[in-house]
Parts: C-alpha cells; structure tokens; sequence
C-alpha cells in the first residue's frame, strides 16, 4: 500500500470515529438528561473508553487467529 493511500484510510477512519463520537456524546446528553456537564463528559469517557477495549480485543483475537492459522499451513 502506498504511503499516500495509508494516509487517506487513516484520516478517514479517524473522520468517521470523530463524527460517531460527536454524535453519540450528544446523544448521551439527550438521553440522560445529566445536569451537571462534567458527569456527562466523565458517563462519555467511561464508554468511549470501554469500546476501545472492546475493539483492541477483538483485533487481538483476530491477529491470534491469524498467527494459529500460519502456523497450521
């Protein structure tokens, strides 16, 4: 892959995961109703966090997969 073509996937993942997060923040404040702003940045953060994991599992598991299945060849 060429450098400028990494560079192209990169920004636009980072544009949708930015957009997403943007949307689901104010989703949150609907939703929940929270008076205070910090407890709704801190609600955001907790589960923006938790899907980072969720997802650096995910890929883990696939990257084992894929080691495993090398191995078997």
């Amino acid at each position: 892959m060429k450098k400028s073509q990494a560079a192209g996937l990169i920004l636009w993942r980072a544009g949708i995961l930015l957009a997403g997060g943007y949307l689901l923040f104010f989703a949150l404040r609907v939703i929940l109703r929270i008076a205070d702003p910090t407890l709704e940045v801190g609600v955001t953060l907790v589960l923006a966090g938790g899907l980072f994991v969720l997802a650096s599992v995910v890929r883990e598991q696939i990257e084992d997969a894929r080691i495993a299945r090398s191995y078997d060849e």
